[in-house]
């Protein structure tokens, strides 16, 4: 094969790499799950969801401030445990039952978060009509691991941010 065969050859390639990168670009823009109806934001989906009364809402938001403040720090100390831990990956010198002491560790502060996520949640479900616990059960059923943000979260959110977190809901 010449040189100018390659050479059209590699551009070819080239534009075709181009084209299909800025295809899967647009598809993960615009393409499916990129706006779920009806789901909305951490803030509201679940008072959307439950079809709570503007003075349930109210009362809601305020739970749901004062849960996001009480775990805010075991989230962050979560957040930080496990990349101490997972920077160890280039540490040999430890044991395993070092890191299994550590590991541990990072399963009690998810403990404690589900916890408290679950106490929360029991103060949604006091707050709610009969009809209403229902829906929250079933919620909370379709999505396990609900209550821990950091694993599945709300919808529409992987993460929550602290500058998110508390916005309150409009």
């Amino acid at each position: 094969m010449n040189d100018q065969k390659r050479y059209r050859l590699l551009v070819g390639i080239i534009v075709a790499l181009i084209l299909l990168n800025a295809g899967l670009m647009a598809w993960m823009w615009f393409g499916p799950g990129r706006h779920r109806e009806g789901r909305g934001d951490g803030r509201t989906y679940l008072s959307k969801t439950l079809g709570l009364s503007d003075e349930q809402r109210t009362v809601y938001r305020a739970m749901r401030q004062k849960h996001f403040q009480t775990i805010r720090p075991l989230l962050d100390s979560l957040r930080q445990e496990r990349r101490r831990f997972f920077a160890l990956v280039d540490d040999s010198t430890q044991t395993d039952g070092q890191l299994m002491l550590r590991a541990r560790q990072l399963e009690e502060k998810n403990a404690r978060l589900d916890v408290l996520t679950l106490r929360h949640f029991q103060q949604v479900s006091a707050l709610c009509t009969p009809e209403q616990r229902n829906k929250l059960k079933q919620v909370l059923a379709e999505r396990p691991g609900f209550g821990s943000f950091g694993r599945t979260g709300w919808p529409g959110r992987h993460r929550p941010d602290s500058s998110q977190r508390d916005r309150s809901e409009k």
